[in-house]
């Protein structure tokens, strides 16, 4: 594997860097209470509607960062033990073009793909059992 090992940390560092500030903007920005206890009586319902729309996905926002943030740190925890570029399933080396697009890659694109079609594929069960 000739991947650049330091470059690599160096990605992913500034990511972990840009992760955390980014988090913490949007936990800032969260409201203190709920925009719709939050609401002071005459206020419009539509733009109690839109408040509570927009921090929902505010919320949805920082679950995501907060997600890839931990993928981040994984990675960096792999450079320091000397697994990184290897498949966390299979062991498998990872190809050097997936990890410069995705540095914090933990599997191989085989096994990847396994892993969301077995979330493709429990979503769909919920899905169908709560119709």
């Amino acid at each position: 594997m000739t991947i650049n090992i330091q470059l690599m940390k160096e990605r992913l560092e500034a990511k972990r860097a840009e992760l955390k500030q980014q988090v913490g903007d949007l936990t800032e920005a969260y409201p203190k209470e709920d925009p719709i206890d939050a609401s002071e009586g005459a206020q419009d319902i539509e733009d109690t509607a839109v408040d509570f729309v927009e921090t929902e996905q505010e919320q949805a926002i920082d679950v995501n960062e907060r997600a890839l943030l931990t993928e981040v740190e994984a990675a960096l925890k792999r450079i320091e033990n000397g697994t990184y570029g290897h498949c966390i399933d299979c062991d498998k080396f990872i190809p050097e073009k997936r990890l410069e697009a995705i540095p914090w890659a933990s599997r191989c694109v085989e096994d990847q793909a396994k892993l969301e079609q077995r979330n493709l594929s429990q979503e769909e069960f919920y899905d169908s059992n709560t119709i």
